[in-house]
């Protein structure tokens, strides 16, 4: 395992922000159930937001989740732009989700 020169291992460094992902996307999934009055739209946008999230989450890679449109990060800080006067949870949560996200590189 490669060591940095501080001595800090990067595996724990990577599982931080992973981890913080992991509950993230727990805490959309569970708004996505309990929301009530939601636009097809817009739950269409956080469900395919979800799946992305998902796949990298699985990736061991980052460079694998990589998709057009620039990274996932980048996309997630523009739903959080489109959701913040409608719906200002999702919005708070998909701004964890951006930072963890630009954290891991993706």
């Amino acid at each position: 395992m490669k060591r940095f020169p501080s001595g800090t291992n990067r595996g724990t460094i990577a599982g931080m922000p992973r981890q913080q992902l992991k509950e993230a996307l727990g805490a959309l999934h569970r708004e996505l159930e309990s929301a009530g009055q939601i636009e097809a739209d817009d739950r269409q946008a956080l469900l395919q937001a979800a799946r992305e999230i998902e796949e990298a989450l699985s990736s061991a890679d980052t460079e694998d989740v990589r998709a057009e449109g620039g990274p996932l990060s980048r996309r997630i800080t523009a739903l959080v732009e489109n959701f913040e006067t409608s719906h200002p949870k999702f919005a708070e949560i998909l701004s964890s989700v951006s930072e963890s996200l630009s954290n891991l590189g993706i």
